[in-house]
């Protein structure tokens, strides 16, 4: 995993998968082993690379909202908030930075 800016949103950064990560084998249920098709294409340099499972990314719906938390931080400022569900708790980072605890 990286450090990168979120997309629309370069004031935060996250930690980000990417197909190289190996972050997607988190994904086989716990003591399964790979199926031989997928250990060749862990082999294969040329072969198609696996994604990221969808929870080790922002999701664009968090990032919109995030934006607009940024945007128009008297939403926020000094309420309590609770990101739950909205991707990789972006908009609570968000709406940290814009005074909410």
């Amino acid at each position: 995993m990286r450090i990168a800016p979120v997309a629309a949103l370069p004031e935060i950064r996250l930690y980000a998968a990417h197909p190289a990560s190996g972050l997607w084998r988190l994904t086989r249920p716990q003591g399964r082993a790979a199926e031989p098709e997928e250990e060749a294409n862990e082999a294969d340099e040329d072969g198609p690379e696996p994604q990221p499972p969808y929870w080790a990314y922002a999701w664009a719906g968090g990032a919109v909202l995030a934006r607009y938390i940024l945007d128009r931080p008297e939403t926020v400022a000094g309420l309590r908030v609770l990101d739950l569900g909205a991707g990789s708790g972006l908009v609570g980072i968000a709406a940290a930075r814009a005074g909410a605890s």
